[in-house]
């Protein structure tokens, strides 16, 4: 009876460090690059793209926000899409568009700010100067 115990144990020993193991491989380094921004409709909208990774299985929000000067005027605008998360790195197209009350986007610099919250409570981002091309 203890002998049995005893292999019991042994025989599930490596079974509970491959668990343990692949617990900690299933969380994922979170990771945000912008690609590349883009104009639609003559600059109600820009279209962002960017790649990001989060943990397999977690819904993740892939947002990004443009902000752009316009003459003495501010272009800014929010967008997001909602995505499952592979682990992998993945490519997100977001339809940022303008502000009713502000400008259009141009061809030209602006700020880029993208970003993907996932989880409860984890979000991952980067922010940078990208050129909106036509």
């Amino acid at each position: 009876m203890r002998r049995s115990r005893l292999l019991i144990v042994l025989l599930s020993l490596p079974l509970l460090l491959l668990a343990g193991t692949t617990a900690v491989r299933a969380q994922t380094t979170s990771t945000v690059n912008i690609e590349s921004a883009t104009l639609v409709a003559k600059g109600a909208a820009a279209q962002v793209v960017f790649t990001g990774t989060c943990d397999a299985g977690e819904i993740g929000v892939f947002g990004a926000t443009v902000t752009q000067a316009v003459g003495n005027k501010v272009a800014q605008g929010t967008g997001f899409v909602v995505l499952t998360c592979t682990g992998e790195p993945q490519e997100a197209t977001v339809l940022v568009t303008a502000n009713v009350n502000g400008a259009r986007f141009h061809v030209g610099d602006a700020l880029v700010s993208a970003s993907i919250i996932f989880g409860c409570c984890t979000s991952v981002g980067t922010s940078e100067t990208v050129r909106i091309a036509r």
